[in-house]
């Protein structure tokens, strides 16, 4: 018998006692959660749910009290949480209505599809087909207007949400600057330590988007000159006229090397090592060394519909 006495669970009872959080060896003391760690695998095991069981656990001792108290006293897990927001937004949501709009193939087979209708016989094909071919011609420039545009658009959207969950995060670090630019991004992270931030994984990718963005925000000629200094491969290079204030900026930027995609893929190890090198955070424990995590699996395992809340969703409730 350890510091706790198991001795009231017995294995035969073990479903029902898996509904009890003593049984999970987790114990209340002073407001946080204390694991008892080796009641918290043998739970894991009879619920066949090992894969809650953080194997960095087995080294840690008999007793654990986790270092944070909720998810996001991690500034790591917000930030990641929120990339993961915004990627299933990007393939789910806004990446399908692409999909919509009338592409030059589109037009050559509405135009096809019409004229044969009305007018189709052996005698009319060719000029049917030489109308398909001049209607795909001239939805070609729409098409590749609208496309280009809208990448631009979300491109925007995308730099927008990345600042803005970068300054909620800093936020929660107590950081009360009113502003917020990368120059102040700069500032704040090398007074808190010995690291240049520019020095972190992908900054040359956080760097480049912020050129970008600021270009399609401001369309001005002092933003075009910063981008083409630092990011010249972003520009289009068949441009017959020079840059100058107003200009409408979408025309100007090369999608074959910017993307959203990209962004949201190479954003996430900047914000990591973000979080480890300026916050002294350990990303690497931060998925599970909090209360929340311990209860959380507790209380999935114990009933995953009402955990979820899928009960409430379908009409359904653990009485029925």
């Amino acid at each position: 018998m350890g510091k706790y006495d198991y001795s009231k669970f017995t294995q035969d009872g073990w479903c029902d006692e898996l509904r009890e959080q003593e049984y999970w060896g987790l114990h209340e003391v002073d407001g946080r959660i204390e694991v008892d760690v080796q009641r918290f695998k043998y739970a894991c095991e009879q619920a066949t749910a090992m894969e809650c069981f953080p194997k960095e656990l087995s080294d840690i001792g008999e007793y654990y009290i986790p270092s944070k108290k909720k998810r996001y006293d991690y500034t790591s897990n917000y930030l990641s949480d929120s990339i993961c927001s915004l990627k299933e937004d990007w393939e789910q949501e806004y990446k399908p209505l692409f999909e919509k709009i009338s592409s030059p193939k589109d037009a050559e087979d509405n135009y096809r599809l019409t004229t044969m209708a009305m007018f189709g016989n052996s005698d009319t094909f060719e000029s049917i087909e030489l109308g398909s071919k001049w209607a795909m011609l001239q939805r070609m420039g729409t098409y590749n207007r609208i496309i280009n545009e809208l990448n631009c658009v979300f491109l925007i959207k995308m730099c927008t949400e990345i600042n803005r969950i970068l300054l909620r995060a800093l936020s929660m670090e107590l950081y009360q600057n009113p502003d917020y630019s990368v120059r102040d991004l700069i500032t704040y992270c090398n007074a808190r330590g010995n690291v240049r931030v520019q020095s972190l994984k992908n900054w040359n990718v956080y760097s480049k988007y912020n050129n970008v963005y600021n270009l399609l925000k401001h369309n001005s000629r002092r933003a075009y000159e910063v981008l083409e200094k630092y990011n010249p491969e972003c520009l289009r290079k068949d441009t017959r006229v020079e840059y100058d204030n107003g200009m409408f900026s979408y025309n100007w930027i090369n999608l074959e090397e910017v993307s959203v995609d990209e962004f949201l893929e190479e954003i996430n190890p900047f914000l990591m090592d973000f979080c480890e090198k300026v916050l002294g955070e350990d990303v690497n424990r931060a998925d599970w060394d909090y209360d929340g995590y311990f209860l959380g699996t507790f209380h999935e395992c114990c009933d995953p519909m009402e955990y979820h809340g899928i009960y409430g969703a379908c009409g359904m409730s653990p009485f029925d």
